[in-house]
């Protein structure tokens, strides 16, 4: 099962906090100097109202013009340094934020670029995306103002509390006692929200999934008229987040003003009970002012630190999401004494090779195991020997040439080059020194030149113009509108199928590999663009070793061998002559398909 099912949060709350706040550890200093400025502000704010209880009571009640204007310009000055004190504060965290997030972002893209392509298979792309765009939204959010405010709001409310008991402990202690009618609505609020921001998380992840499957899928979707499916699918999970939203929404709408309330009655008692004292002569009136300032003071950072519960608990959701992408490990990485492999002549050699696509879940589910894929695969090849993989869908023939790149590895048998077991070599050396021509071209959205230059970024302009011209693409790539550095748009949907595919095949070639995988690379290919690739065939295959899955003859025939697969065996094995002598399955294929395709 993907992540983006069933998901349940798998770590502790202080675990995914103190992960997340190493983000910000590079940036002590700067967090160092916000919360000097923090203290300035907090006792800026503190000291006003005493300032406001000594305006009255040796200004107004003594009718002391002086002290009045003294007390009434130290007040505009406290709140002068208050202002411009949270103005660098928010700057200084707002810099922090933007800078913690990049990191978590480039942290999460790097790990999608190490992880196995089993992983893909089994998580859809658009929730990945939310991961690095939603869920990092809200882990900057709370970053950015929630770290400072609520180490701000604690002092803050310490400093009230202790000021308040200093000018009235009664009173004080009278006005704590809404507090635990306070407690008991946040744990309350507390434990049913941490449910429902998780499900807004991952409504957000479908959301992003099934619009980039759409957004991707376009030509298909209008090519079979299917506009109103996705509309309907997407108004689904629209639907579903607007749900979840509106849950969670429907929390704080209790919680926010029901604290209000609360406060408001602590307003009422100070009121009615300081008033009292204030006519009896047991209390000032600047005091009774100082105190309601006080008071209001102490139930302002009580709602902040509410209202940030909240944004912890939607953070610490989207946090967990985002950890556990970090927190997985690559089924495909270098064992601990890999070596690189030397500069290959191009000997390929599979042993009793089988393999399977694990998908955990089908076992906890089915107790069944899954189904090989491959089944004890021997194969030779010497250096520069071509190779045609044929058989019917689902024979297993591009299985095979995946685990000779390591994107999977077989669960029995060795795959060795040259002698060497790929599972023992790092993955650099092994990559580094094979090229692909897959069916999906895989261009990238910028210049004809940087696609080609991307399986080796060192060529120059004259060794990339030399490998279009032996693949027949300098014509068609010379008369393009800025030539090489003509921008292909995304996917190359600026090119035909077939100017496509000679690109990815001339960005392979020019990488000058040890063997070369072309993975139905001609399927695409109109008769007399695939002619000029069959020309180039010869000379630029030479010397290397290919392995060719294909459905054109015309490829096959030039084989030093055809493998013929079925069901994940090699059932016949030779040259094509050799097998339509021997009139068996690949006799039949070739009668029934490849002859009448040709």
């Amino acid at each position: 099962m993907s992540e983006a099912q069933d998901y349940q949060r798998t770590r502790p709350i202080s675990e995914i906090l103190m992960r997340l706040l190493s983000f910000v550890r590079p940036h002590r200093r700067r967090m160092g100097g916000v919360v000097i400025l923090m203290f300035i502000t907090s006792i800026a704010s503190l000291i006003a109202p005493t300032l406001v209880r000594q305006a009255i009571d040796r200004g107004l009640e003594q009718r002391d013009q002086d002290a009045l204007m003294m007390f009434a310009f130290a007040f505009l000055a406290v709140k002068i340094i208050e202002v411009v004190g949270l103005r660098f504060q928010m700057f200084n965290m707002i810099w922090i934020g933007q800078h913690a997030i990049m990191k978590v972002r480039e942290n999460l893209f790097f790990k999608y670029l190490d992880l196995h392509m089993g992983y893909y298979d089994h998580n859809r792309v658009g929730d990945m995306m939310a991961r690095i765009t939603e869920d990092s939204n809200s882990l900057q959010n709370f970053i950015t103002w929630g770290v400072i405010n609520t180490i701000s709001n604690t002092f803050t409310l310490i400093g009230i509390v202790g000021l308040m008991l200093f000018y009235n402990w009664s009173l004080a202690l009278l006005t704590f006692t809404i507090l635990p009618a306070m407690i008991g609505l946040t744990l309350w609020w507390r434990k049913r929200s941490e449910v429902r921001y998780r499900a807004v998380r991952e409504a957000v992840g479908q959301v992003s999934a099934t619009l980039q499957e759409s957004l991707t899928g376009m030509r298909i979707v209008q090519a079979f008229v299917r506009e109103y499916r996705e509309r309907e699918r997407f108004s689904g999970v629209a639907t579903t987040e607007l749900t979840a939203s509106l849950r969670s929404d429907q929390l704080a709408s209790i919680y926010m003003p029901g604290i209000d309330i609360i406060s408001q009655v602590g307003v009422a008692i100070v009121l009615g009970v300081g008033g009292f004292r204030v006519i009896n002569g047991d209390m000032s009136a600047g005091t009774l002012v100082a105190f309601l300032l006080y008071l209001e003071m102490f139930f302002n950072p009580i709602r902040d630190l509410a209202m940030r519960l909240d944004q912890f608990q939607e953070a610490s959701a989207a946090g967990d999401r985002i950890l556990n992408v970090l927190d997985t490990e690559s089924d495909i990485q270098d064992v601990p004494d890999a070596r690189d492999l030397p500069v290959l002549t191009g000997t390929v050699e599979m042993r009793d090779v089988s393999f399977k696509y694990i998908i955990p879940e089908n076992e906890a589910k089915t107790g069944k195991d899954d189904a090989h894929v491959l089944h004890e695969i021997n194969l030779k090849v010497e250096p520069g020997q071509m190779v045609a993989l044929v058989g019917h869908t689902g024979a297993g023939k591009s299985t095979l040439v995946r685990l000779l790149g390591r994107f999977y590895e077989p669960q029995a048998g060795t795959i060795l080059f040259d002698g060497h077991d790929i599972c023992r070599a790092t993955l650099k050396s092994l990559r580094e020194q094979m090229a692909w021509v897959p069916q999906d071209t895989g261009l990238f959205a910028t210049t004809v030149k940087e696609n080609l230059q991307y399986g080796r970024p060192d060529a120059t302009d004259a060794q990339i113009e030399a490998a279009a011209r032996e693949t027949g693409a300098h014509e068609f790539i010379a008369a393009l509108p800025k030539g090489y550095e003509t921008d292909v748009e995304e996917g190359g949907s600026r090119l035909s199928a077939g100017q496509r595919q000679l690109i990815s095949f001339t960005r392979a070639l020019l990488a000058d590999p040890a063997i070369i995988v072309l993975d139905e690379a001609t399927s695409s290919v109109d008769t007399v663009t695939e002619l000029q690739m069959q020309a180039a065939l010869g000379k630029l295959l030479e010397g290397r070793t290919s392995f060719v899955i294909a459905h054109r003859l015309s490829t096959i025939t030039r084989a030093d061998q055809v493998v013929v697969m079925d069901h994940g065996r090699i059932i016949e094995h030779g040259t094509h002559e050799e097998l339509i002598a021997q009139g068996g399955h690949y006799y039949d294929l070739y009668t029934t398909q490849l002859q009448g395709g040709e």
